[in-house]
């Protein structure tokens, strides 16, 4: 497919460059693996909130926020955990924690806010968390009958009732209920590695990381067809109306691919355009509008604020010393 352009925004001294307030409301969350903290900003100011301590040398990585609280994958803790937050108090994070070498890694809540699961990559299992008294459903196994699976991610339907597992050591996409365990069905899906479901549960679009693919899913038929060539494609973020999905790219520099979906055309942003520079996760606001895009790497890591009714434009960039990788939405 055509590129509908490469767009390199913005020169390393204009970081600090501010658009004033945002069309966005409630707090931007994001994990960092190398400060192993979490912090709060503003959506509208860009301002930090509150930077909340996790577990010494627990490398967070990704976070999602469900019922007031931020769940958290301290991937590399000893053990290995799940940090529950609650930014409204200065209580200890409650600890899910897990067997050492579980690596509880892409975290994901339902529309609800309802569960929460993690995929714990070290293993071929996915934990899932009731969040009205964060209790652990399972951990439940993605295959019986085999080790070989690493469970990268765990995206809900847009109902809960169904949880699709991208098992990257195994090669498949699982389709599994979330409360049960159980599993509906399974496919082939070679270097599968995150997952974006539509509302109607027809499709998912799906990054074959390693093979530099993004690839559609017909989740009725379990088929599926590649759709683009993207450089190393991850983490995916599709807009409430389904007209723009976000692509994180781990090439460097600091990418984002920007996908039109009714065309499949996709335009390339520079989160940051230092060499070493790396792209993360990112949140895209319902109607669309606004990205937040993490990046490590380079002088000042961060967050890149993308405005895609400007052309796709960096509007800003909010300063986070470290590894700023996870990135998810919550209310003040």
């Amino acid at each position: 497919m055509k590129k509908a352009g490469l767009i390199s925004i913005l020169a390393i001294g204009s970081f600090a460059m501010a658009a004033g307030n945002l069309p966005v409301n409630g707090t931007i969350w994001v994990a960092n693996r190398g400060a192993h903290t979490i912090r709060g900003f503003d959506a509208r100011t860009g301002g930090v909130i509150k930077t909340i301590p996790m577990a010494p040398n627990s490398q967070p990585g990704d976070l999602a926020f469900a019922k007031g609280k931020v769940y958290v994958s301290e991937e590399f803790g000893t053990p290995p955990a799940i940090a529950i937050v609650d930014p409204e108090s200065d209580d200890p994070p409650h600890r899910i924690e897990f067997p050492a070498g579980a690596r509880p890694h892409h975290v994901h809540a339902d529309a609800g806010g309802n569960l929460v699961a993690v995929g714990l990559f070290g293993t071929d299992r996915v934990a899932v968390i009731d969040t009205r008294d964060d209790t652990l459903l399972g951990p439940w196994d993605s295959n019986p009958d085999t080790i070989n699976g690493r469970v990268h991610a765990a995206v809900f339907s847009r109902d809960g009732n169904t949880l699709y597992l991208a098992n990257e050591g195994a090669n498949e996409l699982v389709a599994m209920d979330p409360r049960s365990g159980g599993i509906f069905w399974r496919m082939t899906v070679p270097a599968i590695h995150e997952i974006a479901v539509t509302h109607d549960g027809k499709r998912a679009y799906v990054s074959r990381r390693t093979v530099n693919r993004l690839a559609i899913v017909d989740l009725e038929n379990q088929s599926m067809q590649d759709v683009l060539t993207l450089g190393l494609p991850d983490t995916l973020e599709l807009s409430a109306n389904e007209k723009l999905l976000t692509v994180g790219l781990r090439t460097s520099p600091a990418q984002l691919a920007v996908v039109d979906t009714g065309t499949l055309t996709f335009t390339l942003v520079t989160l940051s355009p230092e060499a070493g520079s790396i792209g993360g996760h990112q949140w895209t606001t319902p109607s669309g509008r606004i990205t937040f895009a993490a990046f490590e790497g380079g002088s000042r890591p961060g967050v890149a604020v993308i405005d895609h009714s400007a052309g796709h434009q960096v509007v800003r960039r909010l300063d986070y010393a470290g590894r700023p990788h996870g990135v998810d939405q919550g209310q003040k």
